[in-house]
């Protein structure tokens, strides 16, 4: 599929002249409605968005029509322009959509399904989030998953945490990542009952307190202490650590949280609301679409 996007930026670039290269050929059958659900569903417009297709055009890039879609949301009007290929079967956006797949059939699979986690393995939907212990934003994100999905959806959402600490401006979300792998050791209840902990404590902490911070909740917790200390000592969590900040990279992580829903990637600490309203549009997928797989 990345050919054909490969195939419309090379023509752009060689500045081939729309009246050269206009498709010859009638134009495909659209189903309009079939076509706008598909767009709602992948782009992620709401119920309030109204989508209008219009009809497929002659196009500059040889092969393809072009397709304006009308957007509108009260008085505020919106087109953009897609490129159909000739069998009606794909069109060129970022990324370039196979109309019989998922439209996160390329991402899903990139995305680990490891980690500590809550909600049931068999979950309609799998979220992962990448996070940062010393992240403000985190913390307030942190709060509307843990406060709303368990209560909402205890039966269809599943959420993985990973580690993304971005060191330059947090100096101490590294040694807490690692010291949440020191403490829970395999155990995701620890992790959890420390991912909340921290957050919650956040102002509080520091790069000269976090150890004494650390081994205080170690004992609380009925663990032990040493144990724990000679873990954070030694880095020993540290690949662990490293290991999800490679895979978010991979994902071209920018910013945290940055979580994916089922494949779809949403950067930023949405509020409850419109994070319930991804998660309704996913229930409620299309029909004709095929869900993605998360996680290799």
């Amino acid at each position: 599929m990345r050919s054909i996007q490969a195939a419309f930026l090379t023509f752009v670039l060689a500045g081939i002249s729309a009246g050269q290269t206009a498709a010859r050929k009638p134009a495909p059958a659209v189903d309009k409605q079939k076509l706008a659900d598909y767009l709602r569903y992948a782009e992620g417009f709401t119920s309030s968005v109204q989508i209008a297709v219009g009809d497929p055009e002659p196009s500059a890039l040889d092969g393809f029509y072009r397709l304006v879609v009308h957007l509108r949301v009260g008085e505020t009007k919106q087109d953009k322009v897609y490129h159909l290929t000739a069998d009606g079967k794909h069109l060129v956006a970022d990324p370039v959509w196979d109309l019989s797949e998922n439209p996160f059939l390329e991402t899903a699979p990139l995305i680990p399904a490891d980690g500590p986690s809550f909600g049931p393995p068999g979950a309609k939907i799998t979220l992962v989030v990448f996070n940062d212990f010393q992240c403000p934003y985190c913390r307030e994100f942190a709060r509307t998953l843990r406060e709303n999905l368990p209560q909402k959806y205890p039966h269809d959402v599943r959420v993985i945490f990973k580690d993304f600490p971005i060191a330059s401006i947090h100096p101490w979300a590294r040694p807490a990542a690692e010291a949440a792998h020191c403490l829970s050791d395999g155990k995701p209840e620890i992790f959890w009952l420390f991912h909340d902990w921290i957050f919650e404590h956040q102002g509080e902490i520091d790069p000269g307190n976090l150890r004494e911070k650390v081994l205080s909740f170690a004992k609380e917790h009925a663990l032990d202490p040493a144990k724990v200390g000679t873990c954070l000592d030694i880095h020993g969590t540290a690949p662990e650590v490293e290991a999800s900040l490679k895979q978010g990279r991979a994902l071209e992580i920018e910013q945290t949280p940055t979580f994916f829903l089922n494949g779809r990637k949403v950067p930023g600490a949405l509020p409850w609301k419109s994070l319930d309203t991804l998660i309704q549009m996913e229930l409620n997928r299309p029909a004709f679409i095929p869900p993605a797989a998360t996680g290799k």
